[in-house]
């Protein structure tokens, strides 16, 4: 679940962690920048986001604005589900592809 626009304090600057939960669930939550501790099942961490993208919940802007910090891009599809470069490029091959899921573990994508 995206956090709620009253999770975000204006005063303060956030990132995005992108976590994965060991049943594939991922979710997206606020993390305060320079806040040591990591959320659980954090598997990325987003710079510094645009605080009108947070207060909008704008998971598909944040992803076109904001790489990771290791520099990679990341996606987001239409249920908010986040998926790495490498994710999608398998995904979308002409070929079939073994999709490289992050950590091992398939997305819980929304049904059809």
């Amino acid at each position: 679940m995206v956090w709620k626009r009253a999770d975000v304090d204006r005063s303060k600057v956030y990132e995005v962690a992108l976590c994965q939960e060991t049943s594939g669930r991922r979710s997206p939550i606020l993390h305060e920048h320079g806040t040591l501790e990591l959320p659980v099942n954090c598997c990325f961490l987003t710079g510094v986001v645009p605080t009108d993208l947070l207060l909008r919940r704008d998971l598909e802007g944040i992803s076109k604005a904001v790489r990771l910090t290791t520099g990679e891009r990341f996606y987001v599809d239409a249920h908010g589900v986040w998926l790495t470069c490498q994710e999608i490029e398998a995904m979308n091959a002409d070929e079939n592809v073994d999709v490289p899921w992050h950590n091992g573990i398939a997305p819980l994508f929304a049904p059809r």
